[in-house]
């Protein structure tokens, strides 16, 4: 490999991260949005060069504003017999230049690896090769598998379900009353992102950093809604947004202590009525795959599986 030349483009350079080719069949690694789309930075975008041909590239992500990259969502190691070794000392060239000292991910740690697949990745023999290559690429630069996601999406020609009837909603506009919530929620939690914070720094700190994450979002938190019971008790939260592209579901989760009574649909419910009364053509969601009683209600609702996420750490 010592013919090959690994850096960040140049402003006006992208024309030199299309070149790269073939793109894979399988549809593996391609995001749902076109490159262009996305906004990515020309210097935390890499290229591995042999000569003047891209052999190797990789994106990653920030939302805009922010200093550092959030995520490694691009990557493809090429086609070569080499093309473990040449994806692998791509990733660890861009990882040392752009995890300085200053750095710092909302996780705390270098950007997660993103890998994009087609829902039956596992099932088609062509996904599934596309997807080891960069699974072993990441591996061998040093990052570990962490979670896999299912991608969603709801339209309105889905059927809007019916409204709850059994609980009542108020703005969650108070941070105290939100962390307090989410702190008992946390503990609980079958989210890997989750569990993962608060393995480290405790359920306070984990609804905290929730908070401030969901709030930072393009959406804001007008949507944001508490829900109660007929006895009064706050039973749940919702936090309704937009990401820079789509409605989502920011954050949802049940109280431990009302759990076991499907509450998970009828906040998902409202969350489609406020979107749906905004005018939104379609909602964004993700959940983990370990996470079924979500995903279960996901489905019921009338969501629709459009890929999966693996995250590498």
């Amino acid at each position: 490999m010592s013919d090959l030349i690994f850096r960040p483009l140049e402003a006006g350079e992208f024309d030199l991260f299309h070149s790269y080719g073939p793109l894979p069949a399988s549809g593996v690694g391609a995001r749902d949005l076109p490159f262009d789309e996305l906004g990515y930075r020309a210097d935390w975008v890499w290229v591995a060069l042999r000569g003047d041909e891209a052999v190797a590239r990789a994106a990653f992500w920030g939302p805009p504003g922010s200093g550092h990259p959030f995520s490694l969502d691009w990557f493809d190691p090429g086609t070569g017999p080499d093309r473990i070794e040449v994806g692998a000392a791509l990733l660890r060239a861009a990882y040392a230049a752009l995890v300085t000292p200053e750095y710092s991910a909302p996780s705390g740690a270098r950007p997660d690896f993103h890998l994009f697949l087609p829902g039956d990745w596992r099932e088609r023999p062509d996904a599934l090769a596309d997807a080891t290559d960069r699974i072993e690429a990441a591996e061998k630069a040093g990052l570990r598998h962490s979670v896999e996601r299912l991608n969603l999406r709801w339209t309105p020609e889905y059927g809007l379900p019916p409204r709850s009837t059994r609980l009542t909603f108020t703005p969650a506009d108070d941070d105290g009353t939100v962390v307090d919530l989410l702190a008992r929620i946390t503990e609980g939690s079958l989210d890997a992102w989750d569990r993962r914070t608060l393995a480290e720094k405790g359920a306070r700190e984990t609804a905290k950093e929730t908070l401030a994450d969901i709030a930072g979002f393009p959406g804001g938190r007008g949507r944001w809604r508490l829900a109660h019971d007929a006895s009064g008790d706050r039973v749940g939260i919702v936090m309704p947004t937009r990401n820079s592209k789509f409605a989502t579901i920011g954050y949802i989760g049940v109280d431990p202590a009302h759990r076991g009574h499907g509450y998970a649909d009828d906040l998902v419910a409202e969350t489609l009525h406020i979107f749906t009364a905004e005018g939104e053509p379609e909602v964004r969601d993700s959940t983990d795959l370990g996470n079924t009683p979500m995903a279960a209600s996901f489905a019921r609702i009338g969501y629709r599986i459009i890929g999966r996420r693996l995250i590498m750490i």
